[in-house]
């Protein structure tokens, strides 16, 4: 497979399926990629229907992540208890911020399966989830979006947050880095008027 070769032995393939495909079509996929041995397939289909992902889980060598879309610990119940999944990825921005995300890990951790935080979230939001996930003994790796953005790396008050593709934890109080509040009035933009009562 010419994408596992081009890539360094030590990296980590994941793919995103992005909920695009019925059960019976996400296994053929699923099966050509057995040979790639992915850290992951992500989203194969609809967190909802747990049954049939519980289905697509257990018909392939692949593992299975999914769980961006659920919201609160009682989204991941069925999830997890059914071990209908691999790896759970909740975004913790919109599952409950991150006291919730410490209970959806911990419910996982239950039943072995690892988290691995789905994440969009600037640099400030990105350090909250690291420490939440440095707290759980169940964390697999964080998603991050970094991608050489000079902004992203200049909205904290504390550069070079990410370090060979890790993000140490900053020791100092509270979340340990600090809105550069300049840099960012300076990246903000005119609003719109999306919000404006007038402009209907």
């Amino acid at each position: 497979t010419a994408l596992r070769e081009a890539l360094h032995p030590n990296t980590d393939l994941l793919i995103d399926a992005h909920w695009a495909y019925a059960p019976h079509d996400i296994l053929k996929v699923a099966y050509a990629f057995e040979a790639l041995n992915l850290m992951w397939l992500e989203d194969p289909i609809p967190a909802e229907n747990v049954a049939a992902l519980k289905e697509v889980k257990n018909a392939t060598r692949t593992p299975i992540c999914t769980g961006e879309n659920l919201y609160t610990r009682h989204g991941f119940r069925e999830l997890v208890e059914t071990q209908a999944t691999d790896i759970i990825s909740p975004d913790l921005a919109k599952a409950g911020g991150l006291s919730e995300g410490r209970r959806i890990a911990d419910l996982a951790d239950i039943y072995y399966i690892p988290i691995s935080p789905h994440n969009i979230c600037g640099p400030i939001g990105t350090v909250a989830m690291c420490h939440m996930c440095a707290a759980s003994p169940n964390f697999q790796v964080l998603e991050f979006h970094h991608l050489d953005n000079e902004l992203w790396n200049s909205l904290t008050v504390e550069r070079d947050l990410i370090v060979n593709g890790h993000i140490p934890l900053p020791q100092a109080p509270g979340l340990g880095v600090a809105l550069d509040e300049e840099v960012a009035r300076g990246a903000a933009r005119e609003d719109l008027g999306f919000f404006d009562a007038e402009s209907s």
